[in-house]
């Protein structure tokens, strides 16, 4: 989940490889072993080669010469398999591909070309698609819905949000606009709507004179991007350095059954959504802030 709109609840969700090597035993293979392995291998003579004619040198050789062309041969002419057409037959999933490598390309820089902290376009995109098909309830969603749902739910909520909020990106314009479907397709279903107080907190110091100014009464406070929260407080709070948003949203849907990680309990509310301050204030060192949703007037007000 991604409830602080700079660092996100998502970081890299990848495990470390495990050795596979297997532990030494300490002790020889008995010498019976490679007399039943050469009495399977041996073509000729099988497992019964105590009662066989032993092979001439020059017939042992060009066994070991055939048996030697035939494998490179099989070499030569294995083709790497080429990804699924499912991967890329959408332009939204080509912008997809093309946003997530661009993101992989800024996290390498940040850790001087180490590693970026996201797999691969296609690796992302195929996970992704076979959570979709064993998920029932994923059935209402296209492809692009869903991967657009799942995945904004990973690390992959940065570059949508930044786009919105900052800078635009050529590639990101039909993920949002899927993303946007598929959260429309769920505020219809009764199941998926919220309506218990929701919890974000933002992790980005900030000063009084930024609360008040941001959060200011006097007009409907709105975010240019996707907002993600939380209906357990405590996720929200782990989260929070200086501020605590607290919801009441009849635009937010519940996407846990669709996101990365269930557990979190994640709530999305669209991009401009409009929120009336009702409450602040500060407790110890963090500011609380009460915001309710009214509806979005014609001139933006």
């Amino acid at each position: 989940m991604n409830i602080n709109p700079s660092l996100g609840a998502h970081g890299s969700a990848y495990s470390s490889p495990q050795s596979d090597t297997p532990k030494a035993t300490g002790k020889a293979p008995a010498p019976s072993f490679f007399k039943q392995l050469g009495g399977c291998f041996s073509p000729c003579l099988g497992s019964h080669a105590s009662s066989s004619q032993q092979l001439s040198a020059s017939h042992a050789q060009t066994l070991s010469q055939n048996y030697s062309s035939n494998i490179q041969g099989t070499s030569r002419t294995r083709q790497p398999r080429a990804p699924s057409p499912r991967l890329s037959d959408t332009p939204m999933k080509q912008a997809l591909s093309s946003m997530i490598e661009r993101e992989r390309l800024r996290l390498q820089g940040l850790s001087g070309g180490m590693f970026s902290g996201i797999d691969s376009a296609d690796a992302m995109i195929g996970r992704a698609l076979t959570t979709k098909d064993s998920n029932p309830k994923a059935a209402r969603f296209s492809d692009d819905e869903f991967l657009a749902v799942h995945l904004y739910t990973t690390c992959l909520y940065r570059p949508i949000n930044h786009h919105l909020r900052y800078q635009h990106q050529d590639d990101v314009p039909p993920i949002v606009e899927a993303l946007k479907s598929g959260l429309a397709k769920l505020a219809r279903d009764p199941e998926y709507q919220v309506a218990v107080p929701l919890h974000r907190g933002i992790e980005k110091t900030m000063s009084d004179e930024e609360v008040m100014k941001r959060f200011n009464s006097g007009r409907p406070y709105r975010d240019e991007a996707f907002m993600s929260t939380s209906t357990d407080s405590v996720i929200a709070n782990s989260l929070t350095s200086s501020v605590t948003l607290h919801l009441q949203s009849t635009s937010a849907v519940n996407v846990s059954p669709f996101a990365m990680n269930a557990y979190e309990k994640e709530a999305i509310i669209p991009p401009q959504t409009p929120f009336e301050v009702v409450g602040l204030k500060k407790m110890h060192s963090t500011w609380h802030v009460d915001l309710k949703e009214v509806q979005d007037n014609a001139d933006g007000s």
